[in-house]
């Protein structure tokens, strides 16, 4: 199963792979017990393996290049979007989009917040998803920095995140970093060794892991932000068994179903700005539910019936990906005002 570049440089499998995680994130807001705890051990290890799989060589050599590239990526949004949500903090309350002991914020309370954001800490509540914006910013500097050393032995070097990660879950200390950073810089640094190494990917090998994952997922306890330090190394290569099946099916979709591969591109591409608005959205959906008299008002902040998932799926992907089009194309508009003013300069 070798992954390959498109025409426009971007690798469709791992687009894929990229928005059925975030379909899977999707599917765990909704709170859906089914397959809940398998599928949510996969989801944010998945993105990171990702991530992992995309990292350039180039930047072995370029490393304050990529660090920035990363400032620009993954800090800048973390800022930008907890500022926004900090000045529509105290409307979303009014509309009963927090949990109730959510308090008004006051200017003062408002700038006590910036150090924290700065530091990418406790992002807001709608912000949920966050927490992993700001783990995989870290991972992806760890691994920047150590990359020369990662290179000549990844494997090892997964290993050694491990059971650091380990370490930090027994003794609970860290500085800034967390057990959770170096757990998922271990599954960055697996996607960077896997890249370019053929996998089976038959259905039959697809079925047989994904029964192995789901048994193992029933006795193997954790989620890559609450993991239970005597079966990490277990819960580590389940997870990286759930990934394989997940990017087997994604190369499937992408040979043999060329039209739901655009759709997933199109959604893998743009995962940021999903795992940003999902939880707005999905409340947003629940609030207009109340207006309707369909849900109770004092609900809105809670998770949605199950019975209505599929509803707060689509709400969580679509109104994220409808602001995205429209903001794309608002910045096109005012590119084009400013290119012809200058022009006529």
């Amino acid at each position: 199963m070798l992954l390959t570049k498109n025409q426009r440089g971007l690798n469709d499998h791992v687009s894929v792979v990229k928005a059925l995680a975030i379909i899977l994130l999707l599917y765990g807001h909704t709170n859906v017990p089914a397959l809940s705890h398998t599928l949510s051990m996969l989801r944010m290890p998945m993105f990171a393996l990702a991530s992992g799989y995309c990292f350039r060589d180039y930047y072995l050599e370029h490393r304050m290049e990529f660090a920035r590239r990363r400032v620009r990526s993954l800090y800048w949004p973390f800022v930008k979007w907890s500022l926004v949500f900090l000045l529509l903090h105290n409307a979303l309350l009014h509309l009963g989009f927090y949990h109730p002991g959510e308090v008004s914020y006051t200017w003062r309370s408002m700038a006590s917040a910036l150090p924290h954001i700065a530091v990418m800490h406790t992002p807001d509540e709608l912000l949920g998803g966050y927490w992993f914006v700001t783990e995989l910013f870290f991972t992806t500097i760890i691994f920047a920095v150590l990359s020369p050393l990662v290179r000549r032995a990844p494997l090892a070097w997964c290993a050694a995140f491990v059971a650091v990660a380990m370490v930090l879950a027994v003794t609970g200390w860290h500085l800034r970093v967390r057990a959770a950073t170096f757990l998922l810089t271990a599954f960055y640094t697996f996607g960077y060794w896997v890249r370019g190494r053929e996998l089976p990917h038959g259905w039959a090998v697809i079925g047989v892991l994904a029964a192995t994952v789901w048994a193992a997922s029933l006795v193997v306890p954790g989620h890559v932000n609450d993991i239970h330090p005597a079966t990490t190394p277990i819960f580590f290569l389940v997870v990286l068994l759930g990934c394989w099946v997940f990017a087997a099916v994604a190369w499937h979709i992408v040979k043999g179903w060329p039209r739901l591969s655009r759709l997933l591109c199109y959604i893998g591409n743009r995962t940021l700005i999903i795992l940003t608005l999902h939880i707005t959205a999905m409340r947003l959906l629940s609030w207009v539910l109340a207006q309707w008299g369909l849900r109770d008002a004092s609900q809105v902040a809670n998770f949605p019936p199950t019975r209505l998932f599929p509803l707060y799926m689509l709400a969580g992907l679509a109104l994220p990906l409808l602001y995205d089009a429209l903001a794309s194309r608002v910045k096109q508009r005012i590119a084009l005002l400013v290119n012809s003013s200058h022009s006529k300069l």
